[in-house]
């Protein structure tokens, strides 16, 4: 499918680092619906502002944190962390496109911090204990699941670290049959033993506030008209018309599940 879009536009800044093996064009069109859908976005799923800082609070960086945000999108989890600790931080994602824009709005703000954005998989990054804070926030499909995306932020930090895990969880009056076959939501209980189970202890559990999940599908819907007003055209048309479907699952999904976020502490499996 074409892109109407200004080349230049398709360019990547200096200071993005491409990893090895990296498809950089096939991930220019991969992403491309989700430029469309969230390119009008700072927070990229149903958090409000004031989630996202009590997020901060709670993972309580020092300076000289080294911090890894996978699936970092428009890096906004990331530079408010750097706003509040001299961090080493690196954000990393697979589309050019929100890593592009994260490393522009990272240019645009004054920070304590220091940030870099690496452009490829999150799974290819060495599965080594040596980040102090590590968080995946709603990207959980990369590890197919809650549990094998605990396993792989927990194998990359420093025992002691924290972590920022943040999922759909299913309602506890939902029956288990009615969640969609593409979600695999646990339960607040499922989560918490399966964080326990990892050597992580539980220290926050921050759900997204009152109406956040509306103006995340709000936030989409405006992303996603502007984007067709601003690019005009058959490919503009079929993203906003993908926008509408999302939007009617995102009004059942969210009668069964609530995103949340977990922030916990790294120590030894079994304590």
């Amino acid at each position: 499918m074409g892109d109407n879009r200004p080349p230049s536009e398709r360019h990547l800044p200096a200071e993005v680092v491409v990893l090895p093996d990296t498809p950089v064009e096939r991930a220019w069109e991969r992403f491309h619906v989700f430029e469309a859908l969230h390119h009008r976005m700072d927070i990229m799923n149903p958090l409000s502002s004031a989630d996202l800082d009590q997020v901060v609070s709670a993972l309580d960086a020092t300076d000289g944190d080294r911090v890894l945000d996978i699936a970092c999108g428009h890096g906004e989890l990331l530079l408010r962390l750097a706003d509040a600790a001299a961090i080493e931080g690196v954000g990393i994602d697979l589309s050019p496109w929100q890593i592009a824009r994260a490393a522009a709005r990272s240019r645009r703000r004054a920070m304590r911090g220091s940030l870099s954005w690496w452009l490829g998989k999150a799974e290819d990054l060495p599965a080594e204990p040596e980040w102090d804070i590590v968080l995946c926030v709603g990207a959980s499909w990369i590890w197919d699941g809650f549990a094998g995306t605990a396993q792989a932020v927990v194998h990359r930090t420093r025992p002691g670290g924290m972590i920022a895990l943040g999922d759909l969880q299913r309602r506890p009056d939902t029956d288990p049959a009615r969640v969609p076959d593409y979600e695999d939501a646990l339960t607040v209980d499922e989560q918490r033993r399966t964080l326990q189970d990892y050597g992580v202890t539980p220290l926050a559990e921050i759900a997204g506030s009152s109406g956040a999940w509306e103006d995340y599908q709000r936030r989409i819907e405006e992303s996603a008209a502007a984007y067709r007003a601003l690019y005009p055209g058959p490919q503009a048309e079929q993203f906003y018309a993908d926008q509408a479907k999302w939007a009617a699952d995102h009004v059942g999904d969210e009668k069964l599940m609530a995103f949340t976020v977990w922030v916990g502490r790294v120590g030894e499996p079994g304590r």
